[in-house]
């Protein structure tokens, strides 16, 4: 037995699912790249108050130096140029951010330096710079040094002071930190002058996040620090691999389950629509029944009141001794009787399956009858009758009478239906197709109208005026008795049905597939 094809996805539900899962994937990674710079954010306010309160202290550390080298600088009339220059070196080698120590004389003389050379405008710098200050720190842009500021303070610091002393330090050193959250590149930090003079080299321009001076009262230096996230930052790729992978399973889940759920309510919505087709299948078996009831007892009152009249006729011939000419009257009664029969019969092959089809009949017998019977019909309506009964070989399964029932009534409604066109034509053919055989009634009317389509072969359902809508279903009927089917064409200009039946020649295995 052969395995089913493995079920694929129409290209249509395919793309939409595609969509689908690439529009989630999207609002997916742009909530967790908002989530990922709220993140940033908050954490760059946590390290930027942590290296703020270092580099305050560090900050403080300077004050002290200055003090221990102020006092090293006034001890004695002279300066104790190597005393002064140890200590410096020592201060050099401990405090990397610390990158020179100059003492410069106010009053002329020569100037120490832990410099290879002093440049004169640096010297000048801290001449000047010492001789403005009233007593507190001052804080210059170092000359030559762009990424350093001169920390100066007149010494001793009196109004008699006597010297300018420098410490020259490196910004970018004094804001150095440990934490591998300012090693990227989006991140900057920077120090500004209390002039608003930048110090370059910490950092790119950019909008800051966080700003607060120093808290060293002798140095209130401006720090500021801030993020431009990139994609990189927000969505790292094992990040962006992981939400992938958790909305693709999500997804597939959901889609999943939102399939299910709809198979689920289709098939309880197709039971309670067959459930309401059986009912309704029901009902209108039952009024088909009252209906054809109520026509036959019609129909039947013809031939019972001919009979009444025949049997009161011959009673009355017989009373005057006519028996001699009572036979006319008993063949009415016969003919009337028979008549009566074969209306209940009728209602019989309506109500009760038959066990099958009687035997091989010759197609175009039953073509030849109905064109017989109806071409004097066709011709008083001026309707061109094209017959085509087929070769002599093609026979079916079917009771003969019925066969003819069926195609009486589709020709029959054709001409009816050609009547009321300008080209006024009506064929009947038959032909072997597809190992059976197929029995065509075409006709130039107007058509069946759509609305009633759907519903053309279920009884009481006519688009003539004065129809009853019971031909067409019995047509049905007898076709399904006889193994085939009846439709009605939809690729065709013109109305036409199709009778299938199976080929008498056929086996009947090969005749019920």
């Amino acid at each position: 037995m052969k395995a089913p094809p493995p079920a694929t996805l129409p290209p249509a539900t395919a793309l939409r699912l595609l969509g689908g899962w690439l529009a989630v994937l999207i609002v997916a990674a742009g909530l967790s790249a908002l989530l990922e710079r709220h993140k940033l954010l908050a954490e760059l306010q946590t390290e930027a108050h942590s290296l703020h309160r270092l580099a305050s202290q560090r900050a403080d550390q300077h004050d002290a130096h200055l003090t221990s080298l102020s006092a090293l600088a006034t001890a004695g009339e002279e300066v104790r140029r190597d005393l002064f220059l140890d200590v410096g070196a020592t201060i050099l080698r401990f405090y990397p951010r610390i990158t020179a120590i100059d003492l410069v004389p106010l009053a002329g003389g020569g100037s120490l330096t832990s410099r290879t050379g002093l440049p004169e405008e640096t010297a000048a710098l801290i001449g000047s710079a010492a001789r403005a200050s009233s007593g507190q720190l001052m804080l210059a842009a170092a000359p030559g040094a762009p990424d350093h500021y001169l920390l100066v303070k007149r010494s001793p610091n009196s109004d008699n002071a006597r010297f300018g002393l420098a410490l020259q330090i490196e910004a970018a050193a004094l804001l150095a930190s440990d934490s591998s959250f300012w090693s990227r590149p989006s991140v900057f930090r920077t120090l500004h002058l209390p002039d608003g003079t930048a110090l370059p080299g910490s950092g790119p321009a950019a909008d800051a996040q966080f700003a607060k001076p120093l808290g060293s009262a002798s140095q209130p230096l401006r720090f500021a620090a801030g993020i431009s996230p990139g994609l990189a930052d927000l969505l790292p790729p094992h990040r962006l691999l992981a939400v992938a992978g958790l909305t693709t399973l999500l997804y597939l889940i959901t889609a999943l389950g939102l399939r299910q759920l709809m198979r689920a309510r289709r098939a309880e919505t197709q039971a309670r629509l067959s459930a309401q087709d059986a009912r309704l299948a029901h009902a209108s078996r039952v009024n088909a029944l009252g209906e054809m009831a109520s026509g036959i007892a019609h129909e039947l009152t013809q031939p019972l009141t001919a009979i009444l009249s025949q049997a009161q006729a011959g009673r009355h011939l017989a009373a005057r001794g006519g028996a001699d000419q009572t036979a006319p009257v008993f063949e009415g009664i016969a003919s009337q009787a028979k008549r009566a029969s074969a209306i209940l019969g009728r209602l019989r092959n309506w109500t009760r399956p038959r066990s099958g089809p009687a035997g091989p009949v010759p197609v175009s017998e039953a073509v030849r009858g109905v064109e017989l019977l109806l071409r004097p019909e066709a011709g008083r309506a001026g309707i061109r009758l094209a017959v085509d009964p087929g070769p002599p070989s093609l026979t079916v399964r079917a009771d003969p009478v019925e066969l003819e029932q069926i195609l009486f009534n589709l020709v029959r409604n054709a001409i009816e239906a050609a009547s009321e066109s300008d080209d006024k034509q009506v064929s009947l053919s038959a032909r072997h197709s597809g190992g059976g055989v197929l029995i065509e009634v075409a006709d130039s009317g107007p058509g069946v109208p759509p609305d009633i389509r759907p519903r053309l072969f279920e009884p009481f359902v006519t688009g003539k005026p004065d129809g009853t809508g019971l031909g067409l279903a019995l047509c049905q009927r007898l076709a399904e008795r006889m193994g085939g089917d009846l439709s009605l064409g939809t690729d065709t200009p013109q109305t036409l049905f199709r009778l299938r039946l199976p080929d008498a020649r056929a086996r009947p295995a090969e005749a019920a597939e």
